[in-house]
């Protein structure tokens, strides 16, 4: 089951909510502003007409059974002209598939025909039967920031953390923890910031963009003591971690203890304040690989600005 493999497919066209790109250095980064618009969500799947239903219904087996690539571009092609009407049969078809492949083309299609319109449609399946399902739907609306999912993605992240509590060694039970605790942070809920907290330490490459995006939502005074605590540990993956997390969930309190960082002589360290700071002051996104002479030179402006 991915995490988030084919993220690049996640954002369909009409997505609205914001889901920053990382500045590369020497370019000048966006402003972070505000993390969606308003969005007008449904109420109902679209209904598929009687004359397209059996049509609908063979498109999705063709994409769940495709023997050679062509069927599956045709299929996939099929569904997402047909829009929004065909995810809830791809839902149901993604909790009963067995085959990765299979699934893997399912949720491209579904990340296709959904969008911040759908969040409050999704939001049963956090609590679907098939682990697949869930995963895909936490994490589908973490994309897309809506306060009103808070209570069905912490009653999620609650439950994964239970199942992991009982088995350890669940299969899929951590990437099940991280997507719940991800949504529940986009959501505007502070349950799962240990979650993500960990994350950051163990896997900020990777998921680093998406924990920034779902922070915003929660850049606050009990996000901020969280971060703060996590730098006091001392240890430098934990200083790096809590410094990027201050950059998405940090206020002007969390100043005090960045500012001391950019005079580290670790670069990572240094890198991680200065994008805290461009966070926590202004907004901007993280700088990417940013060279030690140009993290020296920001560094300095940072601490005469900040």
């Amino acid at each position: 089951m991915k995490l988030l493999a084919l993220a690049a497919l996640a954002f369909a066209p009409l997505c609205v909510a914001w889901n920053p790109p990382i500045a590369q250095a020497g370019s000048e980064a966006p402003r972070a502003g505000e993390r969606s618009l308003e969005v007008a969500r449904a109420s109902a799947w679209p209904a598929i007409p009687a004359d397209k239903a059996a049509t609908v219904k063979i498109d999705i087996e063709r994409l769940r059974k495709a023997g050679t690539p062509e069927m599956a571009e045709q299929a996939e092609a099929a569904l997402v002209a047909s829009g929004a009407m065909v995810a809830p049969g791809l839902i149901v078809a993604l909790g009963k598939e067995r085959n990765v492949e299979a699934r893997l083309r399912i949720e491209a299609v579904l990340d296709r025909v959904t969008s911040a319109e759908h969040t409050r449609l999704l939001a049963p399946s956090f609590a679907d039967k098939s682990r697949d399902v869930r995963l895909w739907a936490l994490t589908r609306c973490a994309a897309f920031p809506d306060r009103e999912l808070a209570k069905a993605a912490q009653d999620a992240l609650g439950k994964a953390r239970a199942a992991l509590a009982k088995d350890e060694q669940l299969e899929g039970g951590a990437a099940e923890l991280y997507a719940a605790a991800l949504c529940a942070t986009a959501a505007g809920s502070h349950a799962g910031l240990d979650v993500l907290g960990r994350s950051a330490v163990s896997d900020w490459g990777k998921q680093g963009v998406e924990i920034r995006a779902a922070l915003a939502a929660v850049r606050d005074g009990e996000s901020t003591k969280f971060a703060l605590e996590l730098l006091a540990k001392g240890e430098r993956k934990q200083q790096v971690a809590a410094l990027n997390l201050l950059a998405g969930c940090g206020t002007r309190d969390a100043l005090a203890a960045v500012k001391p960082q950019l005079d580290s002589t670790d670069n990572s360290i240094r890198v991680a304040a200065i994008n805290a700071m461009r966070g926590i002051v202004d907004g901007d996104l993280p700088i990417a690989n940013l060279p030690v002479f140009e993290a020296i030179e920001l560094a300095k402006k940072w601490k005469e600005r900040g």
